[in-house]
């Protein structure tokens, strides 16, 4: 189950040392960066922290917004995805996850993306 795969990534510790190096990765990336700068960057991380946890089967509460009214303002389209989650692939290689537990959480992860471009596919349509 969901809490397997959450043991099997290094349980809390693995995932949040994850999403340190996945934010080192995404500030670094010129393609996405722009989506993660400024004041409110640790406001993001933190609620993005639990988000993910809490997706990957992790004890988390997450209490924020809607994915799909998180992305609302941001003009982000599949590229901007597909780049944010190989940088996640690439973190989770990076702490030490096995490659199947990396290919696992990729498609759960993969599972958010009606959410998260929901305004884009309605406006592109």
């Amino acid at each position: 189950g969901m809490d397997q795969l959450f043991q099997r990534l290094g349980g809390l510790d693995g995932v949040m040392a994850m999403i340190d190096r996945l934010y080192e990765c995404v500030e670094r990336d010129k393609r996405i960066n722009i989506f993660f700068e400024g004041a409110k960057l640790q406001s993001i991380k933190r609620q993005q922290t639990d988000y993910i946890i809490a997706t990957l089967g992790g004890p988390a509460d997450y209490r924020g917004r809607t994915l799909e009214e998180i992305h609302l303002v941001l003009q982000m389209n599949d590229y901007h995805l597909d780049c944010f989650m190989q940088n996640m692939g690439r973190a989770l290689r990076d702490v030490g996850a096995e490659q199947d537990a990396v290919d696992e959480a990729t498609v759960v992860l993969e599972q958010l993306r009606k959410q998260i471009l929901f305004h884009h596919y309605k406006n592109s349509r």
